[in-house]
């Protein structure tokens, strides 16, 4: 060995004979991809529903100066039942239910939701202004929505006729029920309002009216709906002044105990809930499939199902031995032809009929281990041929002969009696060639 052989060192192992990937990546990438996929089927599914609403719009969920999340948290303060509802209430029917639309909403969704038997509160809306970008949820720049652009939502309302007025300035406001109604006596002090919104219209009782006359609340006749003029009554804006709040609180408490006690067509046994929709806000928790397979009482079917996909998945993983091939649908080669020739016989039912071709072959193989079909210089046939295999198989000590085997050959008339003497001559074979058994 030359001195730069014995510089050289032996070659290291490769780390690729190792394969590409241990088999604990692999299986930690499969249960992580499982388990992302899920959770984001489950998110994607509830999305809506999770949606915190602090956009800075006017509604329950939103805490800036225009929406109404303060109000709620107030109510909740002063142990009042008071909930914000995504869905349909008709199972429910709380004693008063507070829509807060904007005004580009539709008739049809409307309708839609107010298709109820409890007392309603429509709150139109006033202001208008965009997101503040140093604070998320808040809003900047407010102006007053056109009175002629609230056309569409008073039609929307049920109200087409109705009219909205603006009373420039700000000041606070005394409030006094309209005779007649269920606010008659009620008096109301508030903090300033800016920009005091009022309503008008044919069709529609006045419940609460300011210092000039002007209706603030009013009642759809005959029904049970009511419009409040201006948002500042229940809004974050208008609950900075103690005066204003306990004012709106009074309102709601004024339209919900009415409708409880009052003794009209209410029922006694709907409670005291006060209801905040947000569907006509697009907050509304809507069915679905994928909804109904995470939720009783399908989610047990939906949980089988995995446990089951689980199994096949390990199953599928697991395997004990080798993929099987597909098979051709018309099969070729010799093994082909013989296995179709035996079907046909089989489906003939001439198995019987291969009996004497059967011993011939069985004959033939016995007389080529003998030394061949000759015996004494000249050809051996027929009987001759039938008493040498006689005589060999004396010698040999055979248990059957060949002519008794010959007649029992042709005494075969079913498949039972085939395999009795095919045995026999198999037997019959060995013991004259000597084959190992």
């Amino acid at each position: 060995m030359s001195a730069v052989e014995t510089a050289i060192p032996a070659e290291a192992p490769r780390d690729g004979d190792k394969g590409l990937f241990s088999p604990k990546v692999v299986l930690g990438m499969i249960v992580a991809g499982v388990f992302a996929f899920s959770a984001f089927m489950v998110l994607s599914t509830y999305a809506p529903d999770l949606q915190s609403g602090d956009d800075g719009r006017a509604h329950a969920l939103s805490r800036s100066a225009i929406g109404y999340g303060g109000m709620v948290r107030l109510l909740r303060g002063l142990n009042e039942p008071v909930i914000v509802s995504r869905r349909d209430l008709r199972r429910e029917e709380p004693a008063l239910i507070i829509f807060t639309p904007e005004s580009n909403v539709s008739r049809d969704a409307y309708v839609k939701a107010a298709q109820l038997s409890s007392r309603t509160l429509v709150v139109l809306p006033k202001w208008t202004g965009g997101l503040d970008p140093r604070h998320p949820g808040w809003v900047g720049g407010l102006e007053p929505v056109a009175p002629r652009d609230l056309a569409g939502l008073l039609k929307a309302v049920g109200i087409p006729k109705a009219s909205t007025t603006i009373d420039k300035g700000a000041a606070p406001q005394r409030l006094t029920g309209a005779p007649g109604g269920l606010a008659e006596g009620l008096v109301l002090e508030t903090g300033p309002i800016r920009n005091l919104q009022t309503l008008s219209g044919p069709g529609l009782a006045p419940v609460l009216t300011d210092a000039k006359g002007r209706i603030v609340l009013a009642r759809r006749l005959p029904t049970e709906t009511y419009y409040l003029a201006d948002p500042d009554l229940l809004n974050t804006m208008g609950l900075k002044d103690v005066r204003t709040a306990r004012g709106g609180v009074r309102i709601l408490r004024a339209l919900r105990d009415d409708a409880v006690g009052g003794g009209r067509t209410f029922r006694e046994d709907r409670g005291r809930t006060i209801a905040f929709d947000v569907t006509l806000d697009g907050f509304s928790r809507s069915q679905s499939l994928l909804k109904l397979a995470f939720e009783p009482p399908f989610v047990g079917a939906t949980l089988c199902l995995a446990v089951a996909a689980l199994l096949m998945g390990l199953h599928a993983a697991a395997r004990f031995r080798a993929v099987r091939r597909g098979e051709r649908a018309l099969a070729l080669g010799k093994d082909a032809l013989i296995d179709n020739s035996a079907g046909l016989i089989r489906m003939a039912r001439r198995e019987p009929a291969l009996a004497p071709r059967y011993a011939e072959l069985q004959r033939a193989a016995a007389i080529r281990a003998l030394g061949g079909q000759r015996h004494g210089g000249s050809r051996l046939e027929g009987q001759a041929l039938t008493d040498f295999l006689d005589r060999q198989g004396q010698r040999f000590g055979a248990v059957d002969s060949a002519s008794h085997l010959d007649e029992e050959t042709r005494t075969v008339r079913s498949l039972g009696d085939l395999m009795k003497v095919a045995v026999k001559w198999h037997q019959w074979r060995l013991e004259m060639t000597r084959e190992r058994r």
